[in-house]
């Protein structure tokens, strides 16, 4: 209930994300968890464990939909997060070193915090901010190259950890191969309508406490249920 009602309310992803993970985390690096240390995780690392958080809460991939860019057909395909590869951190992780003709620039890989903060900058000056934030040596003044950006990007993906965001698959009717971006916080879409619906059936039939109910075992509230289905001969 706790993560639905934090995926719920937070302003906006990146937020919505710490929330989540700080509330679902035992601890980072065998220390406590805080919201800071959550959102000054590296965006790879956040992706990974909101996928293993969902997971862990049951829903280990399953089907998928897209709309085929050939034929324009909508068509469903499965898929298990256990399948897809995880890339590593490289050895340099979090900082990355990018030569530049004859200088050596050094930037940090972004994270959860930036992400929330880039928000917050106008449009055409988020690239350059987003740069800026993640220099090493503040006082360090950027290439105005065009090719910079690029060179910089591919160094911080070199480096960074990261899931499997996007996958090929083909598309049934018409066989043509589709790109399809798999959302990693996807476990935001969960809502607590579903919950609360199951509470409200269990508080109604046994007069439990709302906490009574959520203490249970989640195997044990849907037995329960099942058995109110039974009683109501709804099911055999």
């Amino acid at each position: 209930m706790a993560l639905c009602e934090a995926a719920e309310t937070g302003s906006n992803t990146p937020r919505a994300v710490t929330q989540v993970l700080r509330l679902a985390l035992a601890h980072l690096g065998e220390r406590p968890v805080t919201e800071a240390r959550v959102a000054n995780l590296c965006v790879g690392d956040r992706q990974f464990l909101m996928r293993e958080l969902e997971q862990h809460l049951g829903r280990s991939g399953g089907w998928f939909h897209a709309d085929c860019t050939t034929c324009a057909n909508r068509f469903d395909f499965s898929l298990q997060y256990a399948d897809l590869p995880v890339q590593e951190a490289g050895p340099s992780y979090p900082l990355v070193r990018v030569q530049w003709q004859d200088r050596q620039i050094c930037f940090r890989l972004p994270t959860g915090a930036d992400q929330e903060q880039i928000l917050e900058q106008p449009q055409p000056e988020a690239t350059s901010w987003l740069l800026h934030q993640l220099l090493e040596e503040p006082e360090c003044v950027l290439p105005c190259d065009n090719g910079f950006q690029s060179v910089v990007d591919a160094a911080l993906e070199e480096v960074a950890p990261g899931i499997v965001t996007r996958v090929l698959t083909s598309c049934p009717e018409c066989e043509a191969e589709n790109t399809v971006e798999l959302d990693p916080y996807r476990l935001l879409a969960w809502k607590s309508d579903g919950l609360l619906k199951e509470i409200h059936q269990l508080a109604s039939h046994y007069h439990w406490s709302e906490a009574e109910i959520l203490a249970l075992p989640r195997f044990r509230r849907q037995r329960y249920l099942d058995l109110i289905d039974q009683s109501r001969g709804m099911i055999q």
